[in-house]
């Protein structure tokens, strides 16, 4: 009989935890805390699979709490539910704290029960297998062509990527891309470790390429530039696509070169350990035809036969 996922609920009104715990008791091993640094003492205490932490606290906000998990407790899989759009909370979490996903209030009974679901099954497969293994544990070949993984720049912006090649090339082999079409034609080309892009590109959303690339070739990572102060846009953007990390606009070098390091070290992370690819694909469907996603993987052909392993 598999074990049950342990889950903590973070929220300073009591009234939240004890329902969340009414919700979810019969289903994993439920601990709660009305605040930031309870919670960090139950998460010393227990191997906790699963932490979701409300974002507007007293003493310790949510990004913070799950910026100090992220340090104590790596594995453990990080959301926060949040009443309210703050842009600069969003891009924090992410950037400091990885978080998975976000959960609005009020919530929906179908949707945090199937991502609770989806949560609790990456922590336990991540919790499978002894610390010392996890390092090695499934390798995954990387493609054989790759010797140093491509960064993609998708930006319809010449000045932007002007700007953006001159800070990273000479690190990084950097492919440009003005629309997703380009973009499609570089992957199909090149082996990509790191897209660095935009949210939109000629007008086009790029979350549903971003969607279908995180599903089926997880070893991508996303770092996204943003100007926006529609928050609403950048959560779609995590929760349907994965987005690893963003930079704002406009582009501050020394911001940028950590954020673009840090996502090559997780393209090579999921390289390596087969469970930590699987952390990245999302079952948050956006609104995509599916016309639209198999046209774009029939744009990536190639692009299927280097990633096969990630894409069975």
């Amino acid at each position: 009989m598999q074990a049950k996922a342990r889950i903590l609920f973070v929220d300073d009104e009591e009234r939240i935890v004890n329902l969340l715990r009414l919700m979810f008791r019969g289903t994993y091993e439920v601990f709660t805390a009305t605040s930031g640094a309870q919670a960090l003492e139950i998460v010393r205490a227990q191997h906790i699979h699963v932490i979701v932490s409300d974002q507007r606290m007293p003493g310790m906000p949510g990004v913070e709490l799950l910026s100090h998990v992220y340090r104590e407790s790596p594995e453990t899989v990080r959301m926060l539910l949040t009443g309210y759009s703050d842009l600069a909370a969003i891009v924090g979490s992410v950037n400091e704290g990885e978080v998975y996903r976000f959960i609005s209030k009020p919530w929906d009974q179908e949707d945090i029960r199937a991502t609770m679901a989806e949560a609790a099954s990456i922590g336990l497969m991540d919790a499978a297998l002894p610390k010392p293994a996890r390092a090695a544990a499934a390798p995954v070949a990387a493609p054989a062509t790759a010797a140093r993984p491509g960064l993609l720049l998708l930006d319809d912006s010449d000045n932007d990527r002007a700007q953006i090649a001159g800070t990273l090339g000479a690190e990084y082999t950097v492919y440009h891309a003005s629309s997703i079409d380009e973009a499609l034609l570089v992957l199909e080309s090149h082996d990509i470790g790191v897209m660095v892009c935009e949210a939109q590109v000629r007008n086009r959303d790029t979350g549903e390429l971003l969607h279908v690339l995180k599903n089926n070739f997880p070893a991508i990572i996303t770092v996204m530039l943003t100007q926006t102060a529609d928050s609403d846009i950048v959560i779609r953007l995590i929760n349907q696509a994965r987005i690893y990390r963003f930079a704002t606009k406009p582009i501050r070098q020394a911001v940028l070169q950590l954020a673009v390091s840090a996502a090559m070290k997780e393209h090579v992370r999921c390289l390596t350990d087969v469970r930590w690819a699987a952390r990245q694909r999302t079952s948050a469907k956006p609104d995509l035809e599916p016309s639209v996603a198999k046209g774009i993987l029939q744009g990536l052909k190639a692009l299927t036969m280097r990633w096969r392993l990630f894409a069975a």
